[in-house]
């Protein structure tokens, strides 16, 4: 069946068949009904049936329409409800709770013919609205994955590895390697302003400036600033890009330059970390045009570790509203390090360990997390 000719499901349930009545002469016509007067024939009916939406009255004998409504979510997550009650008391409270637990809206009896047929129309016209929103959201996210590398490159003389999560359909954070023709590897990491398709469309810009002169220059600062200048006249003004830009070499030396974002931290073998070079960091991408950013220029020993990350992960927040923090990440690098983890148990140890400090929470935002572990493999 198409989806033009598909007909909405509505699921009346009331303990008054004088009301189931009313609302089947309302409705009928133009969707598919099916009513009861018992809530627990309703959770039965609905596993079957698949509703689009439930009308459901507040006061009934055993289980009342707030403890239907959360059964019946808990058996179909997508469904909608409109709670209704022919009591006239405190009917205020009745509305904030409806909307509170999730409910579409929230309807007095005796109800209006048109008020009932005008609520539930816009119901799931916004219902529908909704399913096409997030058809497009999810090709989004199908086109947006293909973009980003889904594994490291193999490179001799490092191990790398890397974690990132989307908060939303489509990230704002963009990873990438760049093999270039002088035997370097590029390393971006970086972070748009916002979320969604906004954010999408910053990262999917600085793809395709970063490709389109992979083997132009090889100064680091001289990159960012480069790509200042051209995204700064194809992107909106009041989006922008923080970033980390580094250039691996299979001696050892490390050239960065970061624009707006945490510098990479640099870990020894013991697991201390280094301070961290904050000087160094110009703005963030997109915000001048004219600005220069710096280059440091590292060697890294073997057994070194870089670690470049999105503020994604140390500004998760706890249940009181703490952020994990630099704090947080030092001592969960200094503990992975001291257990000899290789940088793929180290990227997940960080992760399992901020959403340990979360606790119920989730995160709030986009993460990317790099590890870079200098080798003697060839």
């Amino acid at each position: 069946m198409s989806a033009s000719s598909h007909r909405s499901r509505i699921l009346v349930v009331d303990d008054d068949a004088g009301v189931l009545r009313a609302v089947e002469r309302v409705l009928r016509e133009r969707y598919e009904l099916a009513s009861t007067v018992s809530p627990s024939e309703a959770i039965e009916r609905a596993k079957e049936f698949v509703p689009d939406l439930a009308i459901l009255d507040i006061r009934m004998p055993a289980l009342n329409g707030f403890e239907l409504m959360l059964r019946l979510k808990a058996e179909l997550e997508d469904i909608d409800v409109i709670l209704m009650t022919g009591s006239i008391t405190e009917p205020d409270s009745h509305l904030i709770r409806a909307i509170q637990q999730g409910a579409f809206y929230f309807i007095q009896k005796p109800f209006d013919r048109q008020v009932l047929q005008t609520l539930v129309d816009r119901c799931l016209e916004l219902r529908r609205l909704r399913a096409v929103a997030n058809c497009e959201l999810t090709k989004l996210h199908l086109a947006q994955s293909r973009l980003l590398p889904q594994a490291p490159p193999r490179y001799s003389g490092y191990k790398i590895a890397f974690r990132y999560r989307p908060f939303y359909f489509a990230t704002g954070d963009y990873h990438d390697f760049f093999l270039r023709r002088d035997g370097s590897l590029g390393v971006f990491v970086g972070d748009s302003s916002g979320h969604g398709p906004s954010a999408c469309i910053v990262m999917a810009t600085m793809r395709a400036l970063l490709y389109a002169q992979r083997d132009t220059g090889d100064d680091p600062g001289n990159v960012l600033s480069g790509l200042g200048q051209m995204g700064h006249r194809l992107i909106p003004p009041d989006l922008f890009m923080t970033a980390v830009y580094a250039l691996l070499e299979r001696n050892g030396r490390v050239r960065w330059a970061a624009g707006g974002q945490h510098p990479p931290l640099r870990i020894s073998v013991t697991g201390k970390i280094a301070p961290a070079e904050s000087k160094a960091v110009g703005l963030p991408l997109l915000v001048d045009p004219q600005h220069n950013y710096e280059t440091v220029t590292w060697q890294l020993g073997i057994g070194e570790r870089l670690l470049i990350f999105t503020d994604g992960i140390v500004e998760a927040t706890n249940p009181k509203g703490q952020m994990f923090g630099l704090s947080g990440l030092h001592a969960t690098l200094k503990d992975a390090v001291a257990a000899r983890l290789d940088c793929d148990s180290l990227l997940q140890t960080v992760v399992d360990r901020v959403k340990e400090y979360m606790d119920t929470s989730d995160f709030g935002d986009d993460f990317t997390l790099l590890a870079i572990e200098r080798t003697d493999e060839k």
